[in-house]
C-alpha cells in the first residue's frame, strides 16, 4: 500500500533526523547531514502523498499533507537560526522538528480502524 510507503519514508526521515542526537558513547551523526537527510525524507513523503488520498482517509490525508509542509518549514526555520546551546536544547529542538508528523500515527489508526491495508 502505498500510505504504508509514505509512512516508512517519514519514519526513515525521523531516525536520520534523530541520528544527530549525541549518543552515551559519542556525538551524533554531523547535524547538516541529518538535517539534509530529513529534508530528503519530507520531499519523498510529499512526492508519496497523492497516491493514498482517497475519500475514506481525506481527513487524515489532508493532516498528513500540512504536517509534511510544518516540519518542512520548521527545518528551514531551524537551519536559519543560531544552532542549539548543549544536548537538552538539541534534543528539544529535534523533537519539536519530528512533532508534526504524529499525523501520521493517527493517518494509521484510521487505515487500521476501515480495514483498509
Amino acid at each position: 500500500m502505498i500510505f504504508r510507503r509514505t509512512l516508512a519514508v517519514v519514519e526513515e526521515a525521523k531516525a536520520g533526523l534523530a541520528a544527530a542526537a549525541p549518543r552515551r558513547r559519542g556525538a551524533g551523526a554531523p547535524l547538516a547531514e541529518a538535517m539534509a537527510a530529513f529534508d530528503q525524507g519530507l520531499r519523498e513523503a510529499e512526492a508519496e502523498m497523492p497516491g493514498w488520498r482517497q475519500p475514506e482517509v481525506e481527513d487524515v490525508w489532508s493532516r498528513c499533507q500540512a504536517a509534511v509542509r510544518e516540519a518542512a518549514a520548521k527545518a528551514e526555520r531551524f537551519r536559519l537560526a543560531d544552532p542549539p546551546e548543549g544536548y537538552e536544547a538539541l534534543y528539544g529542538e529535534l523533537a519539536d522538528l519530528m512533532e508534526p508528523l504524529d499525523a501520521f500515527g493517527a493517518a494509521l489508526e484510521r487505515f487500521r480502524e476501515l480495514g483498509l491495508r
